[in-house]
């Protein structure tokens, strides 16, 4: 009988001490469990304005980046046909602007200096050279003259050549502008025009991303 009574205190003993053991283990576990856990953030107080999150920058695509034209179609080709390239400068088209701005450069250089040669062939249109002269006292006479180099048809050569001058910088002023009035409507189209150089001369190559 009293073998049996300290069997059943020393079961009753280890079930407490297990308890114990259990009650102990129970707020370091639950400690670490809230430590791998991400802690909420503080809410908000009553009555204090809520602070906007942070945006995150997202790279935008080409297409987006590209925008509206700075210009109309109707003003980008008043601008290159009074000035050429200064439209497509405008719109950001740095080496057409230095194209027509070149080609209309060099035809005004041209057309100035045609223009001088025209002035200089009527100015002296009339002159002639002497070939042959004789004594009349204390001086000498021409009898013969030839005609000068300033010939009439010299002259309509001259003047063709300032027509010519001419007419480029019209076409470069008509060609600058409805180069701008393109750009500008195709302003938002992700286009991309390139030259190629092969053996049987430049292609001209258009690329568009999708």
């Amino acid at each position: 009988m009293r073998r049996g009574l300290s069997l059943h205190a020393a079961v009753r003993s280890a079930a407490v001490l297990c308890a114990f053991a259990a009650a102990a283990s129970s707020p370091a576990m639950a400690q670490g469990r809230a430590d791998t856990t991400r802690v909420a953030p503080p809410s908000t107080p009553p009555g204090a304005q809520a602070q906007p999150a942070a945006v995150v920058a997202r790279p935008t695509s080409s297409v987006a980046q590209l925008g509206k034209s700075p210009l109309t179609p109707k003003r980008a080709f008043l601008y290159s046909l009074a000035l050429p390239g200064f439209g497509q400068s405008r719109l950001d088209r740095g080496s057409s602007g230095a194209l027509f701005a070149s080609v209309e450069l060099t035809a005004l250089v041209m057309l100035r200096r045609v223009n001088a040669d025209l002035r200089e062939a009527k100015a002296y249109r009339t002159d002639s050279l002497p070939t042959n002269f004789t004594p009349a006292g204390d001086t000498v006479r021409a009898v013969a003259r030839a005609p000068g180099k300033y010939t009439a048809d010299l002259i309509r050569t001259r003047r063709l050549h300032l027509e010519d001058w001419l007419a480029v910088v019209a076409f470069n002023h008509l060609f600058s502008g409805a180069d701008a009035f393109v750009a500008a409507q195709l302003f938002d189209m992700p286009v991309q025009l390139s030259a190629v150089p092969s053996v049987n001369g430049p292609w001209f190559v258009a690329s568009i991303r999708f």
